[in-house]
């Protein structure tokens, strides 16, 4: 099997600086972080695979050096990465003759992997701030593995997988579909919200925050349903940022890990969490500020709201979480109640992605 592989080095690094996506950060900040560690922990399962081929520096090459796996470079992109460099390193790959290209990001560097509209099959690393779109493995973990049975197979059977990012006013849509493997461990894209669901909602939501108001300090997530968590206890809210409260007053809003980091390494506070609908994620997928040291401080377990209709639509009837950190991941597992209306809860079994 002739593998492609493009990293886009500066994918994620927004995360944990509270921005909603990564693309106005010079390549240089990420080339050594969060992107290079993620494409390093999926080219495990890489093994002895045929002939892999990549793009120069940053983009692919020095991952795979560092990785010890062999490969040809048949493209060179710019100095600082950007959408362009993708999407031409995309057809590079295609025209080399490869025949799954798999790629290190987040949704926006699927739409550039898009853009180059290649009748090749993709599979995407989950390295980005949101990963909403159905063509990523649920974690570094999983595409390792993906990548050990692609490398094995002769032929390969593939399904259209939806590519979703979101709008300038932060609504998620559909931009288009690609051909991704037919195999486990893929995640399913996210579900777009319907009308009726969160009726019960609200009243575990008007219940959680009556409770949450005198908490000395808690930390919200981003989502929908944690902004109406946000309203009920009296404030604005960030629909995308993570937002902290002190006896139900807001304190600081849409943190980054930083200020969340300073906030709460004198505290333990309490942390409120929606459900990614769909694919299950409680950690990972967007709040990527609420790190592996930020969930050292924070109380268990965490209060989470979600409908019971989402719920009950989750492949595999489980919660996701991918910290960044396999020991986090571990502690963070095990069953938690998700409330879904006004005394009303569901019992969740939460894994690692």
């Amino acid at each position: 099997m002739r593998l492609g592989f493009v990293v886009n080095p500066i994918a994620g690094l927004g995360g944990p600086l509270g921005l909603k996506g990564s693309d106005d950060l010079p390549a240089a900040v990420g080339a050594t972080g969060h992107a290079a560690a993620r494409a390093a922990r999926a080219l495990r399962g890489l093994g002895s695979a045929g002939t892999v081929m990549t793009s120069a520096g940053a983009m692919g090459a020095d991952v795979l050096g560092a990785a010890g796996v062999a490969a040809r470079v048949v493209h060179s992109g710019a100095l600082q990465s950007r959408a362009r460099d993708t999407t031409d390193a995309v057809r590079a790959l295609a025209a080399a003759g490869c025949e799954v290209i798999v790629f290190v990001g987040g949704d926006g560097t699927a739409r550039d992997v898009m853009a180059a509209a290649v009748p090749v099959p993709v599979l995407g690393v989950p390295a980005g701030v949101k990963m909403h779109s159905g063509v990523f493995a649920t974690s570094p973990a999983a595409a390792a593995a993906m990548l050990a049975d692609i490398a094995a197979q002769a032929t390969l059977t593939c399904v259209d997988a939806e590519v979703i990012d979101r709008d300038g006013d932060g609504s998620p849509r559909l931009f288009g579909m690609m051909r991704v493997p037919a195999m486990p461990g893929r995640q399913p894209a996210k579900a777009m919200a319907r009308q009726g669901d969160d009726a019960r909602l609200h009243g575990a939501i008007a219940a959680a925050a009556a409770e949450l108001a005198t908490v000395p300090l808690l930390v919200v997530g981003p989502g929908a349903t944690m902004l109406a968590l946000k309203q009920a206890l009296g404030a604005a809210g960030t629909l995308l940022g993570v937002d902290v409260f002190a006896d139900g007053t807001l304190v600081a809003a849409d943190v980054d890990e930083g200020s969340l980091w300073q906030l709460c390494a004198d505290a333990a506070p309490r942390l409120a969490l929606g459900v990614i609908g769909g694919q299950g994620f409680l950690l990972g997928r967007g709040n990527q500020q609420i790190s592996a040291r930020v969930l050292a401080q924070t109380l268990l377990p965490p209060v989470v709201l979600a409908s019971a209709a989402k719920l009950a639509a989750l492949p595999g009837g489980r919660l996701l979480v991918d910290a960044g950190d396999e020991a986090t991941d571990a502690r963070l597992a095990g069953h938690v109640a998700v409330r879904t209306g006004r005394r009303q809860t569901m019992m969740m079994r939460v894994t690692p992605a």
